[in-house]
């Protein structure tokens, strides 16, 4: 049934041909928008492993990671008054210096983290070791860490130098890959220095540490009572603001991708309703010797079927390249991931649209009268 399948979808090679283009089209342009839905579902996941189970402050309405919490500006008293709120163990400050050479969104070209040496496990990791060099020290000077992907796509290794605004910092150490974006792709040095180097005195983010992870949500809203200008999130607030955020972001991909896919299904409804108008005589003489009406529906939806899975693996392929060449162009500011579940959803579209397009003229094809239909011209 296969092979006669291929072989009547190939009759018509140009008509076959456009039909199978509607269906790449469609697939292609789900998998590429849906692969940087999953991009930034990555990049959200990766931020809410360093943020687990502590509280991240700013100042209300302040920027995020990916522009280094501009606009808050958080000083010694306030970080004294969260100090003296109970259950707070400790409270470790940062501070952000970016570079941005790309589009101007997504991922920035360079980031600087500034943290206090000895609270650096805070955001590196308690169990993440060094793949070349050591660990920032607090009587160290004019020194950082560097993330192993920055490290190679810069090609910096131990020893070189990187300039902050007028101040050189030497790279001491290379932190090993931890798959996580903000520590792989990020420089961190001693807040001390980068305040220096930025000519600033406040900070821009608090990490709060609770003495038990179970009080956060207690401890946040307590901050924001005795400073209404700070905002407190948790991680379970941000994991709620991040699901939110890529589900939309999923549902307006696949949607714009859904559009064109459809316009796809439609060309294999028309191109199957024209090949059982024209294959009428046919399967007319299939039915007189013995073809029941099953056999006659199921060879024309494997026939829609076959088109469908052409276009939809063609297509899976292409989305892929697309995607790739889109991060390429945005300088990887826009990341992209290609899950199984994103592949294997794709190909399911592909087929319940190769499904759905042939069903009818399949129905049609199976009630043809095979007397009347070798009387037909």
């Amino acid at each position: 049934m296969i092979d006669i399948a291929y072989k009547n979808i190939m009759r018509q090679k140009s008509r076959t041909a456009f039909t199978v283009l509607g269906i790449i089209i469609g697939i292609a342009v789900i998998v590429a928008l849906g692969s940087f839905a999953e991009g930034i579902n990555s990049f959200f996941q990766s931020t809410f492993e360093i943020s687990a189970g502590k509280i991240m402050v700013q100042q209300e309405g302040a920027g995020s990671f990916q522009t280094g919490f501009s606009g808050s500006d958080i000083t010694d008293e306030q970080i004294e008054k969260i100090m003296d709120i109970d259950g707070v163990k400790d409270v470790a400050p940062m501070n952000f210096y970016i570079e941005s050479e790309g589009l101007g969104f997504g991922m920035p070209d360079m980031m600087v983290v500034g943290i206090d040496p000895e609270k650096s496990h805070y955001f590196i990791g308690e169990n993440i070791g060094m793949y070349s060099g050591k660990k920032l020290e607090e009587s160290d000077t004019n020194v950082m860490m560097i993330g192993k992907n920055m490290a190679d796509e810069k090609n910096i290794g131990v020893g070189d130098f990187i300039a902050i605004k007028d101040m050189e910092f030497e790279v001491i150490g290379i932190i090993e890959l931890t798959n996580n974006n903000q520590i792989d792709n990020n420089i961190i040095t001693n807040i001390r220095d980068l305040k220096e180097a930025m000519g600033i005195d406040t900070y821009q983010m608090l990490y709060i540490i609770p003495e038990d992870v179970k009080d956060a949500e207690r401890i946040a809203e307590d901050i924001t009572d005795a400073d209404e200008t700070l905002a407190a999130i948790t991680s379970k607030d941000f994991a709620r603001v991040a699901s939110n955020v890529v589900n939309n972001i999923r549902l307006f991909m696949f949607g714009i991708g859904a559009i064109a896919a459809f316009v796809g299904g439609l060309g294999v409804l028309n191109t199957m309703i024209m090949a059982v108008m024209e294959r009428r005589r046919e399967i007319g003489v299939m039915k007189a010797i013995g073809a029941s009406n099953r056999k006659v529906l199921m060879q024309i939806l494997t026939e829609s079927v076959l088109i469908s899975l052409f276009g939809g693996l063609i297509g899976l392929l292409l989305g892929g390249v697309g995607a790739l060449i889109l991060v390429m162009a945005t300088g990887g500011e826009i990341p992209a991931t290609i899950t199984i579940g994103l592949a294997a959803s794709s190909m399911a579209f592909a087929l319940l649209l190769g499904v759905l397009g042939g069903i009818y003229p399949a129905w049609e094809a199976a009630k043809i009268d095979p007397v009347e239909a070798l009387r037909y011209e």
